[in-house]
């Protein structure tokens, strides 16, 4: 076992840098598998959970770094700072700032998905009673037996091609493939295909999306497990019951992977155009 060497003593919230560069490589590495694991197994986690993946996480960053660090207080209170992932390491870790009280999606997500949710689905900022009324209207019906999951919402025959609707692609993309350092591309392992929990999460930051229009106008709503783990769960029992009734045609799989590879040929694009 090797023990983190602690080379700055400061009174404020602990520093990575206050280490050792063999232990600041293991908690960077540690922090992007535990919000890999996070994103992929329990978005919305509960305490059980969160201490669960924590503990896998730490055997796997053993493995990566090959360094069997002790795992002490010290070093647990480190990786749980929520503001270390962003601005005491300098690291972007993706989408999730987690702690060992309770992991919670933050701004993200949803502060992607805001104008994406009002510009595809046709929602108006106005005062007037009219644009309130259709915007209420609207809100309603896309909610109505989920609705905003199909990609053809309203038709005389009813909604048509759940889960493959071009705003579910787009945030995915944006969110998890925009680049090759995106927990998409660099934890293939996890996201190919791509993992039911994440779809959840989507829609739940989706309909979160379209809860804030629910009175016709705008009010921005907190995403929060406590407001939208019932929601979360709901969609990621649909979508278990999705593929239990399709499964002899494999059509849940099947749309997961296309979307993981429609993700890594969206990085692949912006990657060459870049270069």
């Amino acid at each position: 076992m090797v023990k983190a060497q602690k080379l700055t003593e400061n009174d404020g919230c602990p520093h990575a840098r206050d280490y050792d560069d063999i232990t600041q490589e293991f908690i960077a590495t540690m922090i992007r598998e535990y919000c890999a694991h996070l994103c992929v197994h329990a978005p919305m986690p509960n305490h059980a959970q969160e201490t669960s993946l924590l503990s896998a996480s730490w055997a796997r960053a053993c493995q990566v770094t090959t360094v069997n660090l002790t795992c002490t207080p010290q070093l647990v209170k480190l990786i749980s700072t929520p503001s270390l992932l962003s601005t005491c390491m300098h690291l972007d870790f993706g989408t999730l700032y987690v702690t060992i009280q309770g992991s919670q999606v933050q701004g993200q997500l949803k502060s992607k998905l805001q104008p994406l949710v009002e510009a595809m689905y046709g929602f108006y900022s106005s005062q007037s009673k009219s644009t309130v009324k259709k915007n209420q209207a609207l809100a309603e019906d896309l909610k109505e037996g989920m609705n905003f999951t199909f990609k053809v919402q309203f038709h005389c025959h009813g909604p048509s091609g759940i889960y493959i609707t071009p705003l579910i692609q787009k945030i995915m993309n944006m969110m998890w493939f925009a680049n090759k350092h995106d927990d998409g591309i660099t934890f293939t392992n996890h996201f190919n295909p791509f993992p039911y929990p994440m779809l959840a999460l989507v829609l739940t930051a989706i309909e979160c999306c379209i809860d804030e229009w629910a009175t016709g106008t705008w009010m921005d709503i907190a995403f929060t497990i406590q407001e939208y783990q019932g929601i979360f769960e709901l969609h990621l029992n649909c979508l278990w019951e999705f593929k239990e009734a399709t499964k002899e045609f494999g059509v849940l799989p099947g749309i997961c992977k296309k979307m993981y590879e429609v993700g890594w040929y969206v990085d692949i694009l912006c990657t060459s155009h870049h270069s």
